[in-house]
C-alpha cells in the first residue's frame, strides 16, 4: 500500500525527471536545430477577422468624435462668413448701382478660378512673380514625393498631370527609400547619445526602467524642439504668422497631412530663392525624426507584446503546473479514502464473520445443562404450556 501511494504522489516529480532526462540525453532526445533548414518559412502573424472588426469600430468611432468636434468648431464660423461675404455683396451693390447682380456673381468666380488655379488676383500689377518658377516647382515636386501635397498649386495642363501621375509612382518609393536611410542615421545618431545620457545617469543609482524613460523624454524634447519649435519660431518671424498658426503648419506638414491653408512662401512677401528648397529639405529630415520616434515606439510596443506573452506563458505554465499537482494529490488523497474504508469495511466483515462462525460452533444450551437442570426446566416449559391452556 505504501508503495503504491508513493507512486501516486510522485507522479509529477516522475514525468518532469523524464522531460529532464530527455533533455539532457543526445541520444533520446530530438535533435536541437541552431539554424532552420532551407525549406523554412517563417510564421506570419494574420490578425483575426474580430481583431479587425473591433479596429475598424474603434476607427469608426473615432471618426465619429472628430466629426462632431469639428463640426461644432467650424460649422458657426462658416455659417458667419456666409453671412458676411452676403452683406458684403449687398452693400458693393448698393454702393455702385451700375453693376448688377449677375455681373457681380461672374465677376466672383474668375476670382474664385484664378484662386483655385494658384493665381493670387489681388493687385493691378501683372508683373507678379510666377508659381511655376524653378524655386516654387521645385517645392512642388518635392511636395509630390513626400505625399504631402499641400493642394495650393497643382497643374492644370494635361501634359502636367500626366507627368505628375508618372512623377509620383517613381518618385514617391524613391524618397521612401532615401527617408528610411535617412531615419537609420539619425537612429543611430540619437542612439549614441541617449546611451552616453544614460550613462551619466547610471551613476545616480536610477533603475533601469527610469532611466531609459528619462532618455527617451530627452530625446523626445530634444527633436520637438529642433524641427518643431525652432521652425515654427523662424516661420513666425519669416511668414508673419501667430505662435497657434507656425506651429499648426509644422505639425500639419510634418504628419504629411497637407492642408495647404498655410504654405511656407505662399504670401505676397519678397523671398529669397533658396527659401522653398530649405523648407524642402526642413520637411525631410523632419519627416525622418518622426518617423525615427514611431520606429521606436513600434519597437517598445513589440517588446510590450513580448513580454507580454512570455508572462503569460510562464503563469499557464504554473497554473498547469498547479493543476497537475492539485490532481495529483487529489487523486492519491481520494485513493488512501478508499483504502481505508474498504479496510474498515474489510475489518467489520472479518469481525461478524468470526463471531458467526463462534455462534455456529458453540453446543445447545441443554446440551450443557445438568441432567436435573434439564428435568427442571422441561417441568417448568410443561407448567407454561398448562397454564396458558387453562387461562
Amino acid at each position: 500500500m505504501s508503495i503504491q501511494g508513493d507512486q501516486g504522489v510522485n507522479t509529477v516529480d516522475q514525468q518532469r525527471s523524464r522531460q529532464a532526462m530527455n533533455n539532457n540525453n543526445g541520444e533520446q532526445a530530438m535533435p536541437v536545430l541552431l539554424k532552420p533548414p532551407e525549406d523554412f518559412e517563417p510564421r506570419v502573424t494574420v490578425m483575426r477577422w474580430k481583431t479587425v472588426l473591433s479596429v475598424f469600430l474603434l476607427v469608426v468611432l473615432y471618426l465619429i468624435l472628430g466629426a462632431t468636434v469639428f463640426k461644432e468648431l467650424e460649422q458657426p464660423h462658416e455659417t458667419s462668413q456666409k453671412l458676411a461675404i452676403l452683406v458684403e455683396k449687398l452693400e458693393f451693390l448698393e454702393q455702385h448701382r451700375c453693376v448688377n447682380s449677375t455681373d457681380l456673381e461672374y465677376l466672383v468666380k474668375q476670382v474664385v478660378s484664378a484662386l483655385r488655379a494658384g493665381v493670387n488676383p489681388s493687385g493691378n500689377s501683372s508683373n507678379q512673380s510666377s508659381l511655376w518658377d524653378l524655386s516654387n516647382s521645385f517645392f512642388f515636386a518635392g511636395t509630390v514625393i513626400t505625399t504631402i501635397g499641400f493642394g495650393n498649386i497643382a497643374p492644370h495642363t494635361e501634359g502636367g498631370r500626366i507627368f505628375c501621375i508618372i512623377y509620383a509612382l517613381l518618385g514617391i518609393p524613391l524618397f521612401g527609400f532615401l527617408l528610411a536611410g535617412v531615419g537609420d542615421q539619425l537612429g543611430t545618431i540619437f542612439g549614441k547619445a541617449i546611451s552616453k545620457v544614460e550613462g551619466m545617469i547610471d551613476k545616480w543609482n536610477v533603475s533601469q526602467t527610469k532611466i531609459r524613460v528619462i532618455s527617451t523624454v530627452l530625446f523626445i524634447l530634444f527633436g520637438c524642439l529642433l524641427f518643431v519649435t525652432l521652425p515654427a519660431v523662424i516661420f513666425k518671424h519669416i511668414e508673419g504668422w501667430s505662435a497657434l498658426e507656425s506651429i499648426y503648419f509644422v505639425v500639419i506638414t510634418l504628419t504629411t497631412i497637407g492642408f495647404g491653408d498655410f504654405v511656407a512662401g505662399g504670401s505676397e512677401l519678397e523671398y529669397l530663392d533658396y527659401y522653398k528648397p530649405l523648407v524642402w529639405f526642413w520637411i525631410l529630415i523632419g519627416l525622418a525624426y518622426f518617423a525615427a520616434v514611431l520606429s521606436m515606439i513600434g519597437d517598445w510596443f513589440r517588446v510590450i507584446s513580448k513580454k507580454t506573452k512570455e508572462e503569460v506563458g510562464e503563469f499557464r505554465a504554473h497554473a498547469a503546473e498547479w493543476t497537475a499537482n492539485v490532481s495529483a494529490e487529489f487523486k492519491e488523497t481520494r485513493r488512501r479514502l478508499s483504502v481505508d474504508i474498504y479496510d474498515k469495511f474489510q475489518r467489520a466483515a472479518s469481525i461478524k464473520r468470526k463471531l458467526s462462525a463462534e455462534i455456529y460452533l458453540s453446543p445447545p444450551v441443554n446440551q450443557q445443562m445438568t441432567p436435573g437442570k434439564r428435568a427442571h426446566s422441561v417441568n417448568l416449559g410443561d407448567e407454561r404450556e398448562a397454564y396458558s391452556y387453562t387461562s
